[in-house]
């Protein structure tokens, strides 16, 4: 009888010892994540191009009279 409760034990432990190192890892790799999204550049402003109707991002947009286009040569035949 006290060799079952001993591997009831030993198993016990072991189970729990499995458990604080998969926390362990979780934690790891939870800092690890949140460290690479405060890296990562907001995202841009899309606009869209008052010629074709292409969205783009904003600093890449050029004003012109009729409002932000694209500056693709090819801009007004799509449009």
């Amino acid at each position: 009888m006290t060799k079952i409760l001993l591997w009831i034990v030993v198993i016990f432990a072991v189970l729990v010892g499995l458990r604080l190192l998969n926390a362990a890892k979780g934690k790891r790799r939870a800092d690890r994540a949140s460290g690479d999204a405060a890296r990562t550049p907001p995202p841009e402003t899309m606009v869209r191009c008052a010629r074709c109707g292409v969205y783009l991002p904003r600093a890449d947009a050029k004003p012109s009279p009729a409002g932000l286009v694209c500056g693709d040569p090819g801009c007004a035949q799509r449009g």
